[in-house]
């Protein structure tokens, strides 16, 4: 460790991690993304200047650049008592600032982050979701038609809020029953789907379909194909977090559900294929891990067990939805 953090090499002047995020990532007077953060997605760059300014400017701000060692910032680290994946992103977002210096110049040759060593993961927590009896009774509780389906297809789908947010009706191809996940809307941004990976389509029941076709023709039969699927204000998508915060989370609450957020709905979906025996090629297809952008949408060779992953989620929904309305009705 200690021939790690004494391999220096002069490469220009040195600057302090404070005046080298400010001029180059974020600051200055306008208070503005300068060009090394333009250039990385809006929820990275949004998630970066959050874990620089409340981590690592207040800690080595003031500190130059190249005398920074591996063995101290794996110290600070481990002090912060951080789980390991969170431990791993704050010393990515530090390493790319420390990459950025040494490809411009600014006095090293060396990154110090690259070379941290985590801590061991300790036992991993139980994830908390909701249960399928949960989700409709959720479901039951949304009046709005487009929060109604906003919920449904967080569940059918698996995706990620952004994606759910980026999809337009151009996205369905009605013919072949899928979705195409090929847009992110982040922060009022448009971008790719989170990976390259996340370029995908996801094949649903004729059931689903006739839910989403009735919602498209009962209130928005004159949409234009690059219309929003989930419509909110000003032209915009709608706002998934004020959604969650002032209709779903109430509905939590007198659940009694311990914590919901929309990506539990994405580890649901995968646990309710797991439980009903969808192979694990499949999972992955549907959740964005497929490796073929562009061949994936157009051959369909695993449309059949896609249809049957849909299946499964479909029916343990009705059957949820079934055991609910046996209940006796809560005063």
């Amino acid at each position: 460790m200690k021939k790690l953090n004494d391999h220096r090499e002069v490469a220009g002047n040195s600057r302090t991690l404070a005046s080298f995020w400010r001029e180059h990532f974020y600051g200055g007077e306008k208070k503005e993304l300068n060009h090394e953060l333009k250039d990385k997605k809006p929820s990275t760059a949004r998630d970066m200047k959050w874990v620089m300014k409340q981590i690592w400017l207040p800690r080595f701000g003031a500190r130059m650049l190249d005398g920074l060692g591996t063995a101290e910032i794996r110290k600070y680290l481990d002090s912060s008592n951080l789980n390991r994946n969170t431990a791993a992103k704050y010393r990515t977002y530090l390493s790319s600032v420390f990459s950025s210096a040494i490809r411009l110049g600014h006095g090293l040759t060396y990154n110090p982050a690259r070379f941290v060593k985590l801590s061991a993961e300790g036992p991993e927590k139980p994830y908390v979701m909701p249960s399928a009896e949960q989700v409709v009774a959720i479901l039951d509780g949304l009046k709005a038609p487009c929060h109604k389906m906003a919920w449904q297809l967080a569940v059918w789908l698996g995706s990620r809020s952004g994606e759910l947010r980026g999809l337009r009706w151009e996205s369905i191809v009605w013919e072949h029953n899928a979705i195409l996940i090929r847009e992110s809307v982040w922060e009022g941004k448009s971008t790719l789907p989170k990976t390259k990976k996340g370029y995908r389509k996801v094949v649903l029941t004729d059931e689903q379909m006739q839910v989403l076709r009735d919602y498209k023709e009962k209130n928005f039969p004159n949409a234009q194909p690059n219309a929003w699927v989930l419509p909110g204000k000003r032209c915009r998508p709608i706002d998934l977090g004020w959604l969650m915060s002032k209709y779903i989370k109430p509905l939590v609450r007198k659940l009694e559900i311990p914590e919901l957020h929309w990506h539990a709905l994405r580890h649901l979906n995968n646990s309710l294929m797991l439980n009903e025996g969808v192979d694990v090629k499949t999972r992955m297809d549907r959740l964005g891990h497929t490796e073929d952008r562009v061949n994936m949408i157009y051959s369909h060779p695993g449309d059949k067990a896609q249809k049957a992953a849909s299946k499964a989620i479909w029916q343990k929904l009705e059957t949820a939805e079934s055991k609910r309305k046996q209940q006796p009705a809560v005063p």
